[in-house]
């Protein structure tokens, strides 16, 4: 039964995530966002992590660097290799999302402050059991 909600949750999000762009919910900026907010990442890696065409992440990125949330940069080692990470305003972008994501969350569970950190501490447990970390 667990997994089978960890499944549909999944399912939930990335159908969340096709139709709309906002903060209320998971939208591919947000997550790309929250992938590049401690890491420098190659469009390679980016494009597995949110499981999208290469094509797809062009014109993301593209929007997100003329919007000022992201930065490509060369990496020393290969000038022809393009990397991508997180401007100081697509710092506060993902930190308004995240907010926004988290009271829509407690005002459509109808949660008080002791259910949210119940919540927090379960599902901190169920992303590290996911991550393979005990």
């Amino acid at each position: 039964m667990l997994a089978e909600q960890i499944l549909a949750i999944n399912v939930a999000t990335r159908k969340l995530c096709k139709n709309c762009d906002n903060g209320a919910i998971i939208s591919q900026k947000m997550r790309l966002l929250y992938l590049v907010r401690n890491d420098v990442l190659s469009p390679k890696e980016l494009v597995a992590e949110l499981c999208i065409a290469k094509p797809n992440l062009t014109i993301l990125a593209r929007t997100m660097i003329a919007e000022g949330l992201i930065e490509k940069m060369r990496v020393e080692r290969d000038m022809r290799s393009v990397h991508y990470k997180i401007t100081d305003k697509g710092i506060a972008e993902l930190n308004r999302m995240i907010a926004d994501l988290e009271q829509s969350v407690i005002d459509q569970l109808g949660l008080n402050d002791k259910e949210t950190q119940k919540g927090e501490k379960k599902l901190e447990s169920a992303i590290n059991f996911l991550n393979g970390v005990e």
